[in-house]
């Protein structure tokens, strides 16, 4: 896919989870599922072009609309459970593999799909109506009608400083910055390919890809169509691709009455990843998380002890922070709201960073070591058997937790 604790502690945790979310609730709309449909007026004959384009038919479940919330896919009549709404074959899917060869010849390695398919958005912009994909460009949201983070001012990222956000989003202008100036020379001696195209032009071509295209067997593509629908965290419809049909499609997990607003899965992203790639967050996300660092004290006196252990048993970044590095003191917490759940929200790693630091003699160090040496070799991933440090440990957490929201509160309490 696209360019993304259940305690005593869970009313202060959603204060956590409700400060990052203040600033952006004010900044994106939400996909609601009760949004009553508006005809689209400008993509009446969408579907009909790209059927006859594909040679096949699409879909004769969904038509597109106008919601309240933006351009969206309906149900035409009764979906239900297990139906087939889609089917976009992979000859009418844009991947990297459209750029023109003389164009692509002159790009590095080092640019990556994303760079290569915004490329493409902004050849074929450049052409108009003389463009085979004119019909598909068009329905695109034009520049100002995006909300991603690297979008937004100074003034307004200072608010979510204190959130991992914050610096994934200087990385990621960083990184759209560097491919523009690895391909910069290519809009220079092909002008009459890109036109007077500039970064931001090409920023907000590589955030449609970011926030639209799917990744597949057959690479990052944008799928027309299929990316009129709209975000459901719930949902267990996603976009599947079957390389024996050649093709992509979606298969409805509930049913729909005519007129209803279709959704899907993006991902299991949490609001922090909704709202860097996409540029919205949703009020209750089962996946939701935060990015935090739990650091060693500097003066702590087993302190090199511990960043040793810390480095010799590395804990790996989580799979879902979308390929960006972190150090191996952060850790996603999630909040868990159901019982059978209780305590899922903290990762073991850093119980187990908690555990280490509780220890105030290398004694206590040795013995973690000898019981991780005796088991699966993972440090300090049992209870320590003292409840007494065990408490201790768990006490650290919460009082990194209650620090970590009045940071947050003070910093969104500044900017009001």
């Amino acid at each position: 896919m696209p360019f993304r604790v259940r305690t005593a502690t869970a009313s202060r945790w959603w204060s956590l989870h409700t400060v990052f979310n203040t600033h952006c609730l004010c900044r994106n709309l939400y996909y609601s599922a009760l949004s009553k449909p508006q005809f689209s007026g400008n993509c009446d004959d969408f579907l009909q072009w790209l059927e006859r384009k594909a040679a096949c038919s699409i879909s004769s479940s969904l038509f597109i609309g106008n919601s309240s919330y933006g351009r969206s896919l309906f149900a035409s009549k009764i979906i239900q459970t297990g139906d087939c709404i889609l089917k976009v074959p992979y000859r009418v899917q844009i991947t990297a593999d459209n750029l023109l060869p003389e164009i692509r010849s002159l790009i590095g390695e080092e640019v990556g799909n994303i760079a290569k398919l915004a490329t493409v958005i902004l050849i074929e912009k450049k052409l108009g109506q003389g463009s085979e994909w004119y019909p598909y460009i068009s329905c695109l949201p034009q520049q100002g009608e995006l909300h991603n983070t690297v979008f937004w001012t100074e003034s307004e990222l200072e608010m979510i400083r204190p959130s991992s956000v914050y610096q994934e989003t200087i990385d990621q202008k960083s990184q759209i910055e560097k491919d523009f100036l690895a391909i910069k020379h290519i809009f220079e001696c092909s002008h009459q390919s890109f036109g007077d195209s500039t970064y931001k032009d090409f920023m907000h071509a590589c955030t449609l890809v970011g926030s639209r295209a799917w990744g597949s067997t057959n690479g990052l593509a944008l799928i027309p169509f299929a990316d009129f629908l709209n975000h459901d965290g719930v949902s267990e419809a996603i976009v599947m691709s079957d390389d024996d049909k050649q093709c992509s499609e979606i298969i409805a997990d509930r049913d729909y009455a005519p007129g209803e607003q279709v959704l899907i899965r993006y991902g299991k992203f949490s609001n922090a990843t909704l709202m860097l790639d996409f540029g919205f967050t949703i009020p209750y996300n089962i996946y939701d998380q935060v990015q935090i660092q739990f650091d060693i004290p500097k003066h702590d006196p087993l302190r090199d002890m511990k960043l040793e252990l810390l480095h010799q048993y590395f804990i790996p970044p989580p799979e879902d922070m979308k390929g960006l590095s972190h150090p191996v003191n952060s850790f996603s917490i999630k909040e868990v709201k159901s019982d059978s759940g209780k305590g899922k929200g903290l990762p073991q790693s850093l119980r187990a960073l908690a555990r280490v630091l509780s220890c105030t003699t290398s004694q206590e160090i040795d013995n973690l070591i000898a019981e991780a040496a005796q088991t699966d070799g993972r440090l300090a991933r049992r209870p320590l058997q003292d409840i007494s440090k065990e408490i201790q440990a768990h006490m650290m957490l919460l009082s990194l937790f209650i620090q970590l929201i009045e940071e947050r509160s003070v910093a969104i309490m500044v900017k009001i």
